[in-house]
């Protein structure tokens, strides 16, 4: 197969794209649960195209880029996972084909190839987390039109729009995923490598980054919302907290193979020859790629099985060397590609419910969960006092209290009258018609804020009230 890959006929990339589509589709339409992750995104986006400001009236961190997107998808498609997912398969085969032309066009592999792209996309299935359409996957398409540009540039060219187009789109990435502004690093280093007059190249492509910070800024300072901006859409992503979806041992267990494939292939570059002196220019660029990747890592604030997509154009780049050096051995290349593709099936759709159970992978806790008590309110606008988003499943967002790590510092802080004050605030022109208290809060909200929460009655024994004036 690796053989097949070769090949630039223009069948390959047919095939290419129908294999690719075999291993997704599948269990984007038959057989995967929604993610909370999903239903976050669908939540938000839904409260946004009710006509709410993001930040002033609903508390989220997630950058303001992504939630336009979320709140178009659901202009489109209400509520739609699957849409959510087709999206994603369609960015993640777009950039593979995309850095697969920037590897091509610059021939920084001993020969021209789909093999990254193959690569890329096979990778980049490996796990059901990786079909969701995150904040890091819609950034990462930015990030990688950006290198398009970047790697356009030359020293005897005239190379202003470039530089600028790659400081806008690394802008743009920003303002889906705000960690990938780590990736200016690889721009100047790109600059110096590639372009010359690398003081004005690095202004032109720092004013393209900034453009489209400048345009956000001044649309939320129309909407009296700049302050709630700053401090929910900018500072909460330096905050370095993480928040494990899955636990860190069984995000490992599923990078295992992607970084084993990423470790052999390093371990494979002494054994492979680059040709001119601009493959080993892009080698170094790649190397300070790797660095980059875990700057992204280690400042990102959601650690879970998602982030796997950084990974994938060093496997692009990299993984092409294992398959390189063989020689007149290559049927081992093809053999060891093909155990690769089985374990990546293998793990992507856990036949018979055998291979996640032995791999110790719970996805049950990054998946919606439809349990009774999950259904005992529905088609509702709600407030719900917890972590738990799987009550929202069947029920809207009610108040701007989406996330409960931000409304925990006003419902953690009762006896504070600030608190107090933004949360009658917030709730008294439109209060939702249903509570899940999860924190046992109602008693104390009762009696310190009444003009609210008196309006509510508790519904048999849960944790459940109910509006009745």
């Amino acid at each position: 197969m690796i053989r097949f890959f070769r090949s630039l006929f223009p069948s390959r990339w047919v095939v290419l794209v129908l294999l690719f589509l075999l291993i997704r589709l599948p269990l984007l339409i038959f057989g995967l649960p929604a993610t909370l992750s999903e239903l976050h995104h669908v939540l938000l986006g839904e409260r946004l195209h009710a006509g709410f400001i993001l930040y002033q009236d609903v508390y989220d961190t997630t950058a303001p880029l992504s939630a336009a997107v979320y709140w178009f998808l659901d202009l489109v498609a209400p509520r739609s996972y699957l849409v959510h997912r087709l999206l994603a398969t369609f960015l993640i085969g777009y950039q593979a084909f995309l850095l697969n032309n920037v590897f091509n066009r610059n021939q920084v592999h001993p020969y021209k190839s789909y093999v990254p792209a193959l690569l890329y996309m096979l990778f980049g299935s490996i796990f059901f987390e990786l079909d969701v359409l995150s904040p890091l996957l819609l950034g990462h398409t930015f990030v990688i039109l950006a290198v398009y540009s970047l790697t356009a540039i030359s020293k005897e060219a005239a190379n202003a729009r470039r530089l600028f187009k790659a400081g806008f789109m690394l802008g743009l990435a920003a303002l889906c995923y705000l960690p990938f502004v780590w990736f200016l690093f690889l721009g100047f280093f790109a600059i110096i490598y590639f372009a010359s007059g690398a003081f004005r190249s690095t202004l032109l492509m720092l004013t393209g980054f900034v453009f489209p910070f400048t345009v956000v800024l001044t649309y939320f300072l129309y909407q009296n919302s700049l302050g709630p901006f700053l401090e929910q859409g900018l500072t909460w992503s330096w905050q370095f907290s993480f928040d494990f979806g899955l636990p860190i041992s069984q995000v490992m267990t599923v990078a295992a193979l992607p970084l084993g494939i990423l470790v052999l292939s390093f371990l494979s570059l002494p054994l492979v020859t680059l040709g001119p002196n601009y493959q080993a220019r892009f080698l170094q660029i790649m190397l300070i790629w790797v660095i980059v990747v875990l700057l992204v890592l280690v400042n990102g604030h959601d650690a879970s099985a998602k982030g796997l997509v950084l990974l994938l154009p060093l496997i692009s780049y990299f993984g092409i060397f294992l398959f390189s050096w063989w020689g007149n051995r290559l049927w081992i290349a093809e053999l060891l590609f093909l155990v690769i593709v089985a374990a990546v099936v293998t793990v992507r759709y856990n036949p018979l419910g055998l291979v996640y159970p032995a791999l110790r992978l719970q996805p049950e806790l990054v998946q919606v969960r439809e349990a009774p008590k999950y259904q005992q309110v529905q088609g509702q606008r709600l407030l719900v006092l917890g972590p738990d988003l799987n009550y929202y499943q069947n029920n809207s967002v009610g108040s701007p209290y989406l996330r409960w790590d931000l409304a925990k510092p006003y419902f953690g802080r009762l006896s504070y009258y600030d608190a107090l004050f933004t949360i009658l605030q917030d709730l008294r022109k439109n209060p939702p018609a249903y509570i899940v208290d999860q924190q046992n809060l109602m008693p104390e909200l009762q009696y310190k804020l009444p003009l609210v929460f008196q309006r509510y009655e508790k519904v048999e024994n849960g944790p459940v009230y109910r509006r009745v004036r």
